[in-house]
């Protein structure tokens, strides 16, 4: 089968993380599989037997799109079976599917009322797209309820997978540290953690936390740390291969998100034993992962008191802390990358037999 991946960028992203996974696990199942990329960064590696092309590029926004489409079916020609973009899609992906045989899966990544509310051009897009696709991939039931009653009929739940190759699970004395990697945007409402952390350093001086991530609100975060006075005891680092070694020790592992598809941070981390606080926020990722109190603790989106209370809980409490993050292992095996990839190929399997 020839399949085609269609990825913004191979960056840091959930989704993009997600595509290459599932690129390479096709790859090895036997299929033909290509990435179509707009920015080859290069932040993911990628099986070198998957050929990564990019797309022409343009300042011109209209000539833009129109070499984008030209480039796009020149590709894929009349030969490609499967064409899937693990986002609400793109003009070139739905006209294609218009004029050939092949099939084409789009995806929901996150919160959609956050997304599309107050987004009329991306509203939309979403509408036009997911109807114009043969099946639409939603991380958590909260996604799909949000959309009508024609695309819900082409939803498929389908989770993240957790990374194969994370290190194993830490046993030993944890660090005083308090972590989180994630890209530094307003989703992530850092703001908020590092006030939480505030509180905590009055109590606990000894901790210290880290910010593992790159992205647009890097420099406010550090103007905003300064002027707390936090510089010496909160630091943000950038995103490194290395990320997951780096935190494996950590006391714990908090997430302030005011909303989210299902965090392939928090996965990572619950993989890797470290006791996990994180908000309770739409679009239920966080929910369908952590039993509250028994192999995470989900705190209200917003609330500081809150989330301090559970810091607080995990640090006075070594047993349970170290109770939860032995529970938080078992993810590896539910959301392992045969479970999930597995149900990938039935998708597929399914829409292959349609065509």
């Amino acid at each position: 089968m020839n399949i085609i991946f269609v990825i913004y960028r191979l960056g840091t992203g959930g989704a993009e993380r997600v595509s290459v996974l599932l690129a390479e696990y096709l790859k090895e199942q036997g299929h033909n599989v290509s990435v179509l990329v707009y920015r080859n960064d290069g932040s993911y590696e990628i099986n070198n037997n998957i050929p990564v092309v990019k797309m022409p590029d343009s300042s011109n926004f209209f000539l833009k799109h129109i070499k984008r489409i030209f480039f796009f079916f020149k590709y894929a020609k009349d030969e490609t079976d499967l064409v899937i973009t693990l986002y609400r899609g793109y003009d070139f992906t739905w006209l294609y599917r218009k004029f050939s045989k092949s099939k084409l899966i789009l995806s929901q990544r996150n919160d959609p009322k956050a997304e599309y509310d107050n987004n009329i051009s991306a509203r939309i897009q979403c509408k036009l797209f997911f109807n114009g696709a043969d099946a639409v991939v939603f991380q958590t039931r909260e996604e799909m309820e949000y959309f009508n009653r024609s695309i819900r009929k082409k939803g498929v739940l389908i989770p993240n997978p957790v990374k194969q190759d994370l290190p194993t699970p830490y046993s030993g004395e944890r660090e005083k540290v308090i972590v989180n990697f994630c890209r530094l945007t307003p989703q992530k409402n850092l703001k908020l953690l590092i006030d939480s952390f505030e509180r905590i350093h009055y109590s606990y001086p000894d901790y210290c936390m880290r910010i593992y991530g790159d992205g647009e609100q890097k420099e406010e975060l550090e103007r905003y740390i300064r002027t707390k006075g936090l510089s010496e005891k909160v630091k943000i680092l950038p995103f490194s291969k290395e990320i997951h070694t780096n935190v494996r020790r950590a006391a714990m592992y908090v997430s302030s998100s005011d909303y989210e598809g299902i965090s392939n941070s928090m996965l990572e981390a619950m993989a890797l034993g470290i006791p996990c606080i994180c908000t309770d926020c739409p679009a239920g990722g966080a929910r369908m992962v952590i039993k509250n109190g028994i192999n995470g603790i989900l705190v209200p989106v917003g609330d500081i008191s809150e989330m301090v209370k559970a810091m607080k809980k995990l640090i006075e409490n070594p047993n349970y802390s170290k109770y939860l993050g032995k529970e938080a292992e078992k993810i590896r095996e539910t959301f392992s990358i045969q479970k999930i990839c597995n149900k990938w190929e039935k998708l597929i399997e399914i829409l292959m037999a349609e065509k």
